[in-house]
């Protein structure tokens, strides 16, 4: 007898609504400076402060997280912890924080700090990550960052590697090498946008179309990589961050039961891989019947995208 197959125990609704509040693992925050590269690395203990699932491994999978243009790792403080106390070590390099930040060069650090989090215990030893579970995820140009990182090409001399996962939210067009690169991507792909598919400030559908391995274009209606970036200021002593909290709990709830599934395989989270399957306010494209979409300088004059032509009746 080979038993029964495992099943989700909760709904995709219930999943979202869960996974949206905090983790049961204690997190540990550590500074990427001890080895010469600034950022924040936030990973689970092993310690806990809820019941958690039983876990087959005493490894943890891993994702190296790209900041948004004129943002570093502070602005994704709660999302970043958030994210480790489900189990999921993040290294967030704070590199290309300027006004002429390069994404092939963030990609690199994505690719160096991933390397250093997959390979150097944590936590004086306690925690050590499974390099067969790593992938990237990355914000506005830190999304396009990490699908760079993700790619075949070699980038500031840093040699691409095998990852399992990527997760680009809310991408943000920068060179012409992002499109070419995407192609050569193998890792199973998230891509998640707002109102704007395809404009001067987000690229999510040419980007999802461009995505050589298995991919889902997701939007959250209203939703911007504005909206996900954390603010400085006296609100974060009580807990308010400044970023927008509808679009916020939506992001990490969908990023989380994505990673989860899609780095290690958990069925408990397969939902969230699968195109077919509603979660939460998002919306899933069809990449094979895409709206039609206007130019950049027709979108900056506010006029709107021309609706889909019905197909004419055939006449008996």
């Amino acid at each position: 007898m080979f038993g029964k197959a495992k099943t989700p125990s909760e709904s995709p609704k219930e999943l979202m609504g869960r996974l949206a509040i905090r983790g049961p693992y204690r997190v540990l925050r550590g500074d990427l400076g001890i080895i010469g590269m600034p950022g924040q690395v936030f990973a689970p203990s092993s310690q806990t402060w809820l019941p958690a699932r039983k876990r087959q491994s005493d490894k943890w999978p891993a994702i190296a997280f790209g900041h948004s243009w004129l943002a570093d790792s502070g602005r994704y403080r709660d999302l970043l912890y958030h994210l480790a106390s489900w189990g999921i070590v993040v290294a967030a390099p704070d590199a290309e924080r300027g006004v002429l930040a390069s994404d092939t060069a963030l990609a690199a650090s994505l690719r160096s700090a991933l390397d250093v989090v997959s390979y150097v215990p944590l936590g004086f030893g306690a925690v050590k990550v499974d390099p067969e579970q790593v992938g990237y995820a990355g914000d506005g140009l830190g999304a396009s960052a990490a699908v760079l990182a993700a790619s075949t090409l070699t980038l500031h001399g840093q040699a691409p590697r095998a990852v399992k996962s990527v997760a680009a939210v809310f991408p943000a067009p920068t060179t012409s090498a992002l499109l070419p690169a995407a192609e050569s991507v193998t890792a199973q792909g998230l891509v998640i946008g707002g109102s704007v598919l395809d404009g001067v400030q987000a690229n999510p559908l040419p980007l999802a179309q461009a995505y050589g391995g298995d991919v889902v274009l997701r939007t959250l209606p209203g939703g911007a990589s504005a909206d996900l970036v954390e603010k400085f200021g006296p609100g974060r002593l009580v807990g308010i961050n400044g970023a927008d909290r509808k679009v916020h709990s939506q992001v990490r709830a969908l990023l989380t039961g994505y990673l989860l599934h899609s780095l290690t395989g958990d069925v408990e989270y397969q939902a969230f891989s699968d195109p077919e399957v509603a979660l939460g306010g998002f919306s899933t494209v069809d990449l094979d019947d895409t709206p039609e979409l206007l130019d950049p300088i027709s979108q900056l004059l506010g006029a709107k995208p021309p609706k889909k032509k019905k197909d004419a009746a055939t006449p008996a």
